[in-house]
């Protein structure tokens, strides 16, 4: 029998959480300023908790730096906080600065990430979900160890309570006769079969805790979502709950607990499972304790894949995921006065043109029917946990790099989905993580210390347009996204930009080794 005693322990120690923002994504990725500098920031999540995560910094700066970082836990006051982990220089590196944080507990945590140099000081937060995403095996040598150990336990605590009880009442020097032999044999076959019911028992209760813990891994996203799709008039409207799942950390009166992430408080990704790469980002409202509506865009019927981001007011963040069948589009001739208002900010593609490489030099391009292109810079092939180098050129109908407006609040939006929908990831020009998030911690810090993130040395308002050193010619219209795929396999990724008042979404596909 395979020991589990190891396991156990942990199970009985540490707390562990199935859920992740995101799905099958979980490092976290930074594009931005840190005080006078600008800095890509990269922090690789255990896949266990405890765990530690790694760090890895990218200053662009010649001077001499040091760079700390700081896990801090939602829960847990800042002055509490472990002291600050300083960076070292990567070997063969001249602004590549590495560090290793351990994550104690699971829940929200901030990374806050301090830069000092002679120009200045800044730092920034960086919110992350400690959670566990996978099992460790247990290595076969130390299964063997403790299934010595544990025999010899088993055996000793008969032996122990066998001798109790045949001979403990003895006084010195006097052998046990008849009645104490007996005595010690049946404690012993009592000692054994009380032992043998309870590891039998144990047993069974881990086996369903693995089974549970497992079936919550493969699971990924949360909370529980159920979705629904009914006809009123001209319009399809879908209906989204949100109930308490197995980990209770969204209950049927929570809803009013998430946190508004550029102004929603879901963004909901949808992705047609067809061949006419029907999709949209629309953005439920909420209509009681914990359902959402909002009303569907023009997409084919069809099956599609939902991927629900949310951020809690305690700055955990997550995707909830479900299947949902749009039924046809009804008749445009029924006049509904009480029709429900769509949201000004969501936006869909259907029979979007799928890019191809264009260029002898490597772009790929993706011409939209109205004639803007977005423009793939080149590239090397790409890999899995390397940067994958989302740098792309918008250019007008004519050709010229056209001027891009803030799309809530970003310069660009994206979503990656890989083929088989068991990875998926919401990006920005500054990262893959929750503004929401972050800016609970921000306010978390300036509460607790009176000193604002980003308030030494930064400017903040280069941090507004700050997407990377766009190429020659590129200004405005260049949008750089940080992000690694993290798993071999055939992707999509749509890019979304605003110009001229409207909202563009460019369909990519890319296969990564």
């Amino acid at each position: 029998m395979r020991p589990r005693l190891l396991l156990l322990v942990y199970l009985t120690l540490f707390c562990f959480v199935t859920a992740q923002a995101h799905i099958g994504s979980p490092d976290i990725f930074f594009n931005g300023l840190v005080g006078p500098w600008p800095a890509s920031i990269t922090i690789r999540m255990p896949g266990v908790v405890p765990g530690r995560a790694e760090i890895l910094v990218q200053v662009q700066s010649k001077e001499p730096l040091t760079i700390s970082f700081v896990p801090l836990a939602a829960g847990i006051a800042v002055s509490n906080a472990p002291p600050p982990e300083t960076a070292q220089m990567a070997a063969g590196e001249t602004n590549l600065y590495t560090g290793e944080l351990w994550l104690m507990t699971s829940g929200a945590y901030s990374i806050d990430v301090r830069i000092r140099g002679k120009s200045g000081e800044g730092n920034v937060q960086i919110p992350i979900d400690s959670v566990a995403t996978t099992q460790l095996p247990l290595p076969p040598m130390l299964g063997q160890i403790l299934a010595v150990l544990g025999l010899i336990l088993f055996c000793s605590a008969i032996v122990i309570i066998a001798a109790a009880a045949g001979e403990s009442a003895l006084p010195p020097d006097v052998l046990p006769g008849k009645t104490e032999r007996r005595k010690y044999w049946i404690a012993a076959t009592m000692t054994g079969l009380v032992l043998t019911l309870a590891l039998v028992g144990g047993k069974k209760w881990w086996d369903s805790e693995e089974k549970d813990f497992r079936s919550g891994l493969i699971a990924g996203g949360w909370p529980d979502m159920s979705a629904d799709v009914r006809v009123e008039g001209s319009q399809r409207i879908l209906s989204l709950t949100l109930t308490r799942n197995k980990m209770g950390m969204l209950g049927p009166n929570d809803a009013a607990t998430l946190q508004p992430d550029h102004g929603k408080l879901l963004h909901l990704f949808m992705v047609g499972r067809g061949r006419d790469h029907a999709f949209c980002h629309i953005h439920p409202v909420l209509q009681g304790k914990s359902s959402f509506e909002v009303v569907l865009p023009p997409l084919p019927e069809d099956d599609y894949e939902m991927f629900c981001d949310l951020t809690l007011s305690s700055g955990f963040s997550s995707t909830a995921t479900n299947m949902v069948h749009l039924p046809p589009i009804p008749a445009r001739r029924i006049v509904d006065t009480n029709a429900l208002t769509a949201d000004p900010d969501d936006s869909w593609a259907i029979d979007g043109v799928v890019a191809a490489r264009e260029s002898s030099h490597g772009d790929t391009v993706c011409r939209l029917s109205g004639g803007t292109q977005i423009i793939w810079k080149a590239h090397q092939s790409l890999r899995a946990n390397r940067d994958a180098a989302l740098q792309f050129l918008v250019r007008d109908p004519a050709g010229r790099p056209a001027k891009l407006e803030p799309y809530m609040g970003m310069m660009s939006h994206a979503a990656v989905v890989r083929s088989d929908g068991r990875v998926f990831s919401h990006l920005h020009p500054w990262g893959n993580y929750s503004m929401a998030a972050q800016m609970f911690f921000e306010t978390k810090m300036s509460k607790e210390t009176g000193v604002a993130t980003g308030e030494v040395g930064a400017d903040r308002s280069k941090l507004d347009d700050w997407c990377g050193p766009p190429p020659a010619g590129g200004g405005s219209s260049f949008i750089s996204l940080p992000y690694e795929f993290p798993t071999p396999g055939d992707y999509r990724v749509w890019v979304q930009i605003k110009t001229g008042g409207q909202v563009e979404t460019g369909v990519f596909d890319a296969t990564v080794m």
